[in-house]
Parts: C-alpha cells; sequence; structure tokens
C-alpha cells in the first residue's frame, strides 16, 4: 500500500501594506513567524501529522492511501482534537503599519480560530476567515484578548455591597463560581472594592469567559506559557461537533476535506506630517513654500513654524483631515515647491519660476500621536 502526504489545512496570511498597484502582494511572509505550541506538536504527533511552512502561511499534512480511488487518512480522524499556533511578529513594528490599537492589553493575544464562521467574499472568491469581525475582512481589536496565568488575582468595582464571579469554558460550562462581599468599611462611594485570588491549575488550557453577576467582563486565555513567550497571536484549529460544516476539514467518519483559512490584516492610514528644516537656506521665505501632491488626492497644510536649539528654522506641513495608507510601495507624486518671485525687465511685472523636490514616505518607525491623532513624521533638510 503505498501513500502521500495531503494538506490537511491551509492558513494563508495576506497584509494590506504589502500589496502592490497591480493587486498582487510583494512579501507574503514578511511579519508572522508560526510555531505550534508543545501540546500541538504532541497532538501532532500522535495523528501521524506533519507541519510545514508556505510562501505566507503554514500547512498540516496527513499521511493518505487511497482506497476505491478515495484518499484516506492512513490514521484515521477519530478523536476531537485542538491544534494551537503561535504567532510572532517579525517586524517590531508590525502595530505601527498594521489597522490595529497602538496600545493594546497589557498582556493581550490576538486570538484566531475556526469557530467564528466568518465567510467574507474577496473579489469573488469566499475565503474562511479566523478573525471575529463579519463587516470587515480584517484582523481588529475584536480579536485581542488577555493571556492569563493559571493562578491570578482579579479586582473590580460594582455598585453593591455583594457579587458573585463565576467563569465558564469555551463550551459555555461553568468551571468555577464564587459569592463575594466588597472590601470597602463604611464607605460611602458608589462603587464598592471587590477582589478575588482565582487558582485554575486544574483547567486545561484554552478560553474563558469572565462574569459578574451574569455579566460578561473579560474573555481571556489561559496559558502560562504564552505569557512568558508573549506572541503576537494565537491560532486554534479545532476537530469536533461544534465547527460549522464550510469550515470542518474532515467529517465524523474521518474523511478529509482540505480547508484553507485566511487571515488578513489591514495597513494603518496616518496623517503625514512634514517638518521642513531651513537648516542650509536660511534666505527662503516660508510663505514660498508649499507642499503638492501629484498622486494621492491630500492638500498639506503649512503649520505655524518654530526654532529648533540651533536657530534652525522647521516648517510644519500636514495632510489635515486627510489619513494617508502605510505602504511598502511608495506613494510616489508627493513634493516640496518653492515659488520663486523675480521682476520682468523694463515691464514691472513680476515673473514667477518653481523648483520642486520629491520628498519620501514616513518611516514606518516615525509614529507619534497627539489629541486622539496618529501622525507619521518626516524630517526634511533645504
Amino acid at each position: 500500500m503505498s501513500s502521500i502526504y495531503r494538506p490537511l489545512f491551509n492558513i494563508q496570511f495576506f497584509h494590506e501594506f504589502y500589496k502592490n498597484n497591480d493587486g498582487g502582494y510583494s512579501h507574503l511572509d514578511e511579519d508572522i513567524q508560526v510555531v505550534p505550541t508543545a501540546q500541538c506538536q504532541k497532538e501532532m504527533t500522535n495523528q501521524g501529522l506533519l507541519f510545514r511552512t508556505t510562501p505566507g502561511g503554514y500547512t498540516v499534512l496527513y499521511r493518505a492511501y487511497k482506497e476505491d480511488n478515495v484518499e484516506k487518512p492512513l490514521i484515521p480522524l477519530t478523536e476531537s482534537r485542538k491544534f494551537s499556533f503561535q504567532l510572532f511578529s517579525r517586524s517590531p513594528y508590525i502595530i505601527h503599519y498594521s489597522s490595529l490599537p497602538l496600545e493594546g492589553k497589557k498582556s493581550g493575544v490576538y486570538y484566531l480560530s475556526n469557530l467564528e464562521d466568518n465567510i467574507q467574499s474577496n473579489n469573488g472568491t469566499n475565503e474562511l476567515l479566523l478573525t471575529k469581525d463579519t463587516s470587515d475582512p480584517y484582523l481588529s481589536s475584536q480579536d485581542e484578548i488577555n493571556l492569563r496565568p493559571s493562578q491570578f488575582i482579579y479586582e473590580f468595582k460594582k455598585a453593591s455591597d455583594s457579587a458573585t464571579i463565576s467563569l465558564e469554558d469555551r463550551q459555555s460550562n461553568i468551571v468555577y463560581t464564587e459569592n463575594l462581599a466588597k472590601l470597602d468599611d463604611g464607605t460611602t462611594a458608589l462603587d464598592k472594592n471587590f477582589r478575588i485570588s482565582l487558582d485554575l491549575r486544574s483547567q486545561k488550557t484554552g478560553l474563558f469567559t469572565l462574569k459578574i453577576d451574569d455579566v460578561e467582563t473579560e474573555i481571556f486565555y489561559l496559558d502560562k506559557s504564552l505569557l512568558i513567550k508573549k506572541p503576537f497571536g494565537l491560532v486554534d484549529i479545532f476537530y469536533h461537533a461544534d465547527v460549522s460544516a464550510d469550515y470542518q476539514f474532515a467529517d465524523t467518519l474521518g474523511n478529509v476535506s482540505s480547508k484553507t483559512y485566511t487571515v488578513r490584516l489591514n495597513y494603518r492610514k496616518t496623517i503625514w506630517k512634514y517638518l521642513v528644516g531651513l537648516k542650509y537656506r536660511d534666505d527662503i521665505d516660508p510663505a514660498d513654500l508649499e507642499i503638492v501632491s501629484d498622486v494621492f488626492p491630500a492638500t498639506f497644510t503649512q503649520q505655524t513654524s518654530y526654532k529648533l536649539a540651533d536657530n534652525t528654522i522647521v516648517i510644519p506641513f500636514d495632510s489635515g483631515t486627510t489619513t494617508i495608507p502605510l505602504t511598502k510601495e511608495p506613494i510616489k507624486g508627493i513634493k516640496l515647491k518653492r515659488t520663486i518671485t523675480g521682476h520682468g525687465s523694463g515691464s514691472g511685472n513680476a515673473n514667477s519660476s518653481t523648483e520642486e523636490t520629491p520628498l519620501p514616505n514616513p518611516e514606518i518607525a516615525n509614529i507619534t500621536t497627539a489629541n486622539g491623532k496618529i501622525y507619521s513624521e518626516v524630517y526634511i533638510y533645504v
């Protein structure tokens, strides 16, 4: 009996930062390194599966044999399993050029799974997304949850003298509940303080929901080892009855119908700010300068000039209410324009000419925030 390895499931990553004008991607695997967890390695070994990286993602392969012209797993898929993969960022600036919160959760991780049932069309092709947002195909703050160790202290406030805390596992089974009394004694404040020390060492790693008086207050992932490694994200791929039919890569008999799951990240859009320093040309009048864009529809407005410690005059220009995408392929056609005014001979009429200097796109590291707005700064010295 001959056998061959076939895909059980694939995961493909796309980042719009790398999308070209022709619709293709200059890079597919620039951002994310994928590493199976130790438990996942055991699960794959027990099932006779192989993990392989691919351009822009990874695949899990099963060993198949052919029977009556039908390929079947050599080791049948008969038990429910979970395959967990850690996502590590290859770039320290991935948050800068991705449409994700600049200030995320302190112990946050972007959690993805094939339980979302989030199918969206991309250029006429349906994609099996692993993200939560059904109105947008991209990874977002909706996918960010806390990582928790097996023992931790949870504190909260509530306008009550007592409260009930409960924990539910991924299948909504209550695994812990306790009635709490307020900590405050004699306080007149409306919100009372509560604290509890939780010990979840008897629980397996996975997703949990914490509720206060039956109201969801936090979703977290229980795994001490992940807290130490601090991955950017975590992917859980399940094989059991809870997975919707469209996302299920094998039926109850173990017959495989390979699936490709997709994760998309969008680029960040920022206000571009050019800081023009008159370091070498102190003869230039700031009123003669402007920044124009021949390609991208943005209007750059000159802001109030200021002086550096070395007496260099800096003239800021920013794109105002127009945010511009940060992309690997540079946006061309942004220029520093200087109007030079002269006088025609004997006519008394002013003549003018212009000189234009192409300007670079911002570096992804140069991100600043002010008044709730995000800026990308570029320093130019003339």
